[in-house]
């Protein structure tokens, strides 16, 4: 089975640089070109697409599905922010500088939010109850956001929880693809975003904030 796994394309949660988790919101024009982007770069017939219940996760994998049937998982949607949605990035290192949901989201703490055991359970309920039941030869789409994409990688390759402090950002419709078969699971490509830089469509600044771990997160052992 090879999975291809995808942030979102870019939504108007994602301009203005606020920490945004439950609030929906729509691709911006920006969002639906990288889509149709990742759409030629990728050039799959998914077998299966399943999708977060998020507006801005629904229309990427509707881009991307062809005649796929999309199907919305809950377990894929965002890790809920609680008391950071909202807020920029500023405002976070000021009113809650304890908080790190990069480099330490392994044990971040957020009041009126999810921890980082949340999200893993949800991703580990979505392994067990819909991912073990496809196929051994098919390829699956999965459009999720950045913080849970983070921890259903960790969770599919078996990584200790701390391991995903170095698993860094994914730009929108970055994806990687993991490969499941019966001898072992293999991550063979991680944050794929050169259809991005060859048409300009990155996230701006994306070289200086998307790197969270000078270490190889792939080479960490479970």
């Amino acid at each position: 089975m090879q999975l291809y796994i995808m942030r979102h394309a870019e939504s108007l949660s994602n301009v203005g640089g606020r920490m945004i988790s439950t609030t929906d919101m729509e691709l911006t024009p920006k969002g639906v070109a990288q889509a149709e982007r990742a759409k030629q770069h990728i050039n799959k017939d998914f077998d299966f697409v399943f999708t977060s219940p998020l507006l801005r996760a629904r229309q990427t994998a509707e881009v991307l599905a062809n005649h796929a049937e999309i199907v919305v998982c809950n377990e894929l949607a965002e890790m809920n922010l609680g008391v950071l949605e909202g807020l920029t990035w500023e405002e976070v290192s000021q009113k809650y500088p304890q908080i790190d949901t990069g480099s330490a989201l392994s044990t971040a703490l957020i009041p009126q939010g999810e921890s980082f055991a949340c999200v893993q359970n949800r991703c580990r309920s979505f392994i067990v109850n819909t991912l073990s039941g496809l196929s051994a030869d098919a390829c699956v789409l999965i459009v999720t956001h950045g913080i849970t994409k983070r921890v259903l990688i960790n969770s599919l390759l078996d990584k200790l929880p701390e391991h995903v402090d170095h698993l860094s950002w994914c730009d929108n419709t970055s994806y990687s693809i993991i490969e499941i078969s019966s001898e072992n699971t293999r991550l063979l490509h991680l944050n794929e975003r050169q259809h991005l830089v060859e048409h300009g469509l990155g996230a701006e600044n994306f070289h200086i904030w998307g790197q969270l771990s000078d270490e190889d997160y792939a080479g960490l052992g479970g």
